[in-house]
């Protein structure tokens, strides 16, 4: 079988014409067909064994853990999201049939391979990983601030936060910003972000998504003057793996800190999510993405900015 392979953790994968075939499916399981799986920042970062979710994994170890999938008895499409087991890269996978999600009719396979992931992190972020905003029941007309705006994530957080209600979505990032749909734009301060004009963000933060983290956290909620409860939800660290954060801002702001990723929510709420998740994607404007034979992995992996989806 054609597959990508990580032989030794620590080196990028590699392609092989040559992958063991794959074991019986089991019972509870379907074998399918492959149509389209993104390389995304954490797909890269399990490949290396850098990521807590590959942990347990042994070598050799089939990268891709978001992917359409085609089951060729029926012609049906599938999505199916596999964060610790991966296999993606691959010509055919086993999963368990009970964490399908059937594609709508029409749906770009390759679109949604490669946005479902960057919009994972926020979606379950508004949808799990807050309290009492969000949702049925939830706060009308919300205000949500998003840390990294302009990253794929990022972006696509726009979009989820006008579909689940929110009233004003307020944008963060070192670059324009225009046609992002936002309500206001605060301009990051990417040498010492302390001197962001944060007065932006008003008096009434709901909801901040950051995607950024380090200096640029810390930044935002020592600015941050709302006097309504904030809920600060860390998804991602493209400016920083480390914080450190002054015990005054605790003591002195109503904030709740929670973080969105496996761990944080569990698979089963995932689960329960993934169907709403993949309805979202399917509705987003199409982006632009870079369609990719499974031999071109060097290519793709030297290349972190192009936004990789392979196709077997």
């Amino acid at each position: 079988m054609r597959a990508i392979q990580s032989t030794t953790w620590g080196t990028p994968p590699t392609f092989t014409p040559s992958a063991p075939d794959l074991p019986p499916p089991t019972s509870s399981q379907i074998r399918l067909k492959v149509l389209a799986s993104g390389l995304h920042r954490l797909v890269r970062a399990q490949a290396l064994g850098n990521h807590y979710s590959a942990k347990s994994a042994g070598l050799p170890y089939t990268p891709g853990q978001r992917r359409r999938r085609l089951d060729e008895s029926t012609g049906k499409r599938y999505y199916f999201v596999s964060i610790a087991t991966g296999g993606g890269f691959a010509e055919y996978v086993n999963v368990a049939k009970a964490t399908l999600v059937e594609l709508s009719e029409g749906a770009d396979a390759v679109q949604v391979a490669g946005l479902v992931n960057p919009g994972m992190g926020g979606w379950m972020a508004l949808t799990r990983r807050t309290k009492g905003v969000v949702g049925e029941g939830g706060k009308k007309g919300w205000t949500v601030v998003i840390l990294g705006v302009t990253s794929q994530s990022g972006k696509v957080a726009v979009h989820f936060a006008r579909q689940l209600g929110a009233g004003r979505v307020i944008g963060v990032a070192r670059g324009h910003m225009d046609g992002l749909g936002l309500d206001e734009q605060i301009v990051l301060d990417g040498k010492e972000p302390a001197k962001t004009e944060w007065s932006k963000m008003g008096d009434q933060v709901d909801v901040i998504l950051d995607y950024l983290y380090g200096d640029a956290a810390i930044a935002c909620l020592n600015a941050l003057e709302s006097k309504v409860p904030t809920q600060f939800v860390q998804i991602g660290s493209m400016a920083g793996n480390d914080a450190s954060w002054p015990a005054a801002v605790f003591r002195s702001k109503d904030i709740t800190i929670r973080g969105s990723g496996p761990g944080a929510w569990a698979m089963q709420e995932f689960g329960a999510e993934a169907g709403g998740l993949v309805r979202a994607v399917e509705g987003l404007e199409k982006q632009a993405l870079t369609v990719r034979k499974l031999e071109e992995v060097d290519q793709a992996w030297g290349n972190e900015k192009e936004r990789t989806v392979f196709v077997p």
